[in-house]
């Protein structure tokens, strides 16, 4: 999530003494006594996890982060080192003066390192206040105190107060001299001027200005390469009337809550103090209220589109009908509802073509990488397009024929083309192995977010034509909610039925394997009881028995190994000792003999292996020592609980939507029967008014609840004789207007009627 965070400090501590500038500037961009630290994460987390050495210099890491990017604009006597330069603050400076300010502002997850570091300079290099200071810059990266899988990134930048007069840009004073204190009678002599513009007078109003230029800087960065973030500067309190100001009552009520207490960065870290606790328990309720929230806007909105489109796609003749009764001034009604309705489906034209052009990320990632392809890689991506394309022709084609033999030809053409696929795949994956590699993930991600700033008008476009659909479809409602009521039910044609149902098929379908992937990917940080329990032994045995483990495994492993070495000498043996040569008999034993005491000494520490493990197992089934590790048994399946619910609750989507997919499927096979039954006809279908979407609830499929989808499986179950459902749908002939009961026909009725069919055609 886009976060937001911007602090300035000066050199004073909690407690009012002065910390050294050379020191804080060696402490943000590591060097100095920090120097060593960016180099010691992998060891100080192995000290972390084995219990082992001083724990605390891993924790000021995980606290504090490492230096990912270091810049500075300094005097040239510093030589590019701000260690030396604040050195030289401490000492020439004012006594019991701040020697540095500190800025310290968050950086944003969303963003790479470069998109970063495009914000930082950007507010360096326009901002007012930085334009005649000397600074260093450095960019921290650290795993987020109160959620191991976000990362925090953030910026410290340290300035000197002092001024970059002209005098200094002529020619620079020695640090003895810049850093003395200001003469105003004699310039010359005097040091370099103090800027005030965040004195103790002006300190809040200037905060403020400078926190919104932040908040400004990050939010551009973000519509430049098409994230839909933002971050704010303002209070819960100053958010929320601005929501309510502007109509938005949604963000509003989202809003209305309590800030979130701060408890500090040393507390953070502490997952067993009740502050921390508490505070990790109130963004679960935010988060989950948040949701609910949104859910129920969502629900309401997609409510009043469904009754929405189902008014709009009635015929116009219908609804005149009905408007001839109901409005209070018929002319103007009929004439702004037609108007109305015009404008909406020109709308939703333009949009859609509009839609095509649009590029969202992965699609810019995806035209990346075929940029970044070889001229073979491109040729070889081509084709297993065009085969993927002619594969699902092919599977439409055999859908929709009833030929045996034709359907014959068509599957044998349908594996060679999936052979294909296969064999290309197979060829481009050395390209795609290529592009999991940090270089190149760097250069995709860098030409997508270029090709997405060329695409920016686009979308601005698309966002604007959807801005006038939304006003032109509140028009509409407003003038349905106040003139017509009870439109007749929407009816569709068998093809119609199909088509949309094909859709229906292909989004759940999308959402299966969409939700697989995140299975998949999931199952690896599941941590079963038995892998707990392994765990729990590593730990309560100083990790012996992980260790013993890999021993047995390695020697099981040398011992197949040699094994399959020696199989050549003692078949060799075998056979020299079918003839009578003692000579040939000992040479084959001596060249066998290596490898006979290579095996007794991999033997030898087998069983060396097993005497520790038993004794360890001993250990391991002490009262005490089981106790202690069921406690860690405990801790660990509590801490992975989340996901493993996460990962339960996923399993049990996917086999609700693969249920839900099966069924569809098997609503398909009906409807195509119906269409074919229909060709050349005017049948349409629809709800019978009585029963609408009511009685739609008991028999429909899956879990969808647009009333427009409902309708769609009700007709689609009619189709496949489900008896609940053939008593609700009317067939209506377009031709005359009848309107009659739907009666399915079964596999003996279809044959008799196309029988009938033929012997008309030909009497």
């Amino acid at each position: 999530m886009a976060f937001y965070h911007c602090s300035i400090k000066t050199s004073k501590d909690k407690k009012g003494n002065f910390i050294p500038g050379k020191k804080h500037a060696d402490y943000i961009n590591r060097e100095g006594e920090y120097k060593d630290y960016d180099n010691k994460v992998g060891l100080a987390h192995a000290e972390y996890i084995n219990r082992e050495k001083d724990f605390a210099r891993q924790e000021f890491l995980r606290k504090h982060g490492q230096c990912v990017y270091k810049a500075n604009k300094l005097p040239k006597w510093a030589k590019g080192n701000p260690s030396e330069f604040f050195k030289s603050a401490d000492i020439y400076g004012r006594k019991n003066k701040a020697s540095y300010r500190e800025f310290e502002l968050a950086l944003q997850e969303e963003l790479t390192l470069e998109q970063n570091i495009e914000i930082v300079n950007t507010i360096l290099n326009n901002y007012e206040y930085f334009q005649d200071k000397y600074y260093a810059v450095a960019i921290h990266d650290k795993q987020a105190a109160l959620d191991n899988n976000k990362q925090q990134i953030h910026c410290h930048i340290m300035v000197s107060d002092k001024m970059i007069d002209d005098i200094e840009k002529t020619n620079e004073r020695p640090p003895e001299q810049f850093f003395k204190t200001y003469c105003r009678v004699n310039t010359d002599k005097g040091g370099a001027k103090v800027d005030r513009y965040f004195s103790k007078d002006s300190f809040g109003k200037n905060l403020t200005h400078f926190r919104k230029y932040y908040c400004d800087v990050t939010n551009a960065i973000f519509r430049k390469y098409g994230i839909d973030k933002t971050i704010d500067y303002k209070s819960l309190k100053m958010q929320r009337e601005e929501a309510l100001r502007n109509g938005d009552y949604v963000r509003a009520e989202i809003l209305n809550r309590p800030a979130e207490q701060y408890i500090g960065t040393i507390a953070s870290y502490d997952k067993n103090n009740s502050l921390v606790q508490k505070l990790l328990e109130n963004r679960k309720y935010i988060t989950e209220r948040t949701n609910l929230i949104l859910a129920a806007s969502e629900t309401e909105k997609n409510i009043k589109d469904t009754i929405l489109i189902d008014k709009i796609n009635s015929s116009m003749k219908e609804a005149n009908d009905v408007i001839n009764e109901r409005c209070n001034t018929l002319e103007s009604k009929v004439a702004d509802i037609s108007i109305l309705k015009n404008d909406i489906l020109f709308l939703l034209n333009q949009i859609k073509e509009t839609s095509k052009d649009v590029l969202s990320f992965e699609e810019a990632k995806a035209l990346a990488k075929y940029d970044l392809m070889t001229k073979d890689e491109k040729a070889l991506t081509n084709k297993l397009f065009n085969f993927n394309q002619k594969s699902i022709e092919l599977q439409n084609k055999i859908a929709n024929t009833e030929n045996d033999k034709i359907r014959q030809q068509l599957d044998n053409e349908l594996e060679k083309t999936n052979k294909g696929i296969s064999a290309l795949k197979v060829q481009l994956r050395p390209t795609n192995k290529k592009f999991t590699q940090s270089a190149f993930k760097a250069k995709v991600t860098k030409k997508a977010n270029y090709l997405l700033l060329e695409n920016a008008p686009l979308r601005e476009k698309l966002e604007l034509l959807k801005d006038k659909l939304d006003v032109q479809t509140d028009n509409l409602k407003q003038i349905l909610k106040e003139n017509i009521i009870n439109l007749p039910a929407q009816s569709y044609s068998a093809k119609e039925v199909k088509t949309i149902l094909d859709n229906l098929v292909i989004d759940v379908k999308n959402s299966f394997e969409y939700k697989q992937q995140e299975y998949k990917s999931l199952a690896s940080r599941v941590i079963s009881p038995q892998r707990a329990r392994e765990m729990a032994y590593n730990v309560a045995t100083n990790h012996k028995y992980r260790e013993l483990k890999e021993a047995k495994r390695l020697v099981a492993k040398e011992k197949i190994k040699l094994e399959q070495e020696a199989k050549p000498f003692i078949n060799q043996v075998e056979y020299v000792q079918k003839f009578d040569d003692s000579s040939l008999l000992n040479q084959a034993k001596i060249q066998l003999q290596p490898y006979i005491t290579k095996y007794q000494e991999l033997n030898a520490k087998e069983q060396d292996i097993f005497t520790k493990f038993n004794e360890l197992e001993a250990f391991i089934n002490a009262p005490e020592q089981q106790e202690k590790i069921q406690s860690i048994i405990e801790g660990i399946l509590t801490k992975n609980s989340p996901i493993k619910y996460q990962y339960d609750t996923l399993r049990e989507q996917i086999s609700s939507l693969k249920t839900e997919l099966k069924e569809l499927k098997n609503l398909s096979v009906g409807v195509n029967n119906q269409v074919r039954l229909d060709k050349n006809t005017n049948f349409k279908y629809s709800i019978k008014s009585h029963t609408r979407t009511t009685s739609v609830a008991n028999i429909s499929v899956g879990s969808m609840s647009s009333s427009s989808s409902d309708t769609i499986k009700l007709l689609a179950q009619a189709f496949n004789g489900v008896e609940g459902a053939i008593p609700l749908v009317a067939k209506i002939d377009e031709q005359t207007d009848e309107v009659l009961d739907y009666k399915h026909l079964n596999i003996v009725d279809k044959r008799a009627k196309r029988s009938n069919a033929i012997l008309k055609e030909f009497s």
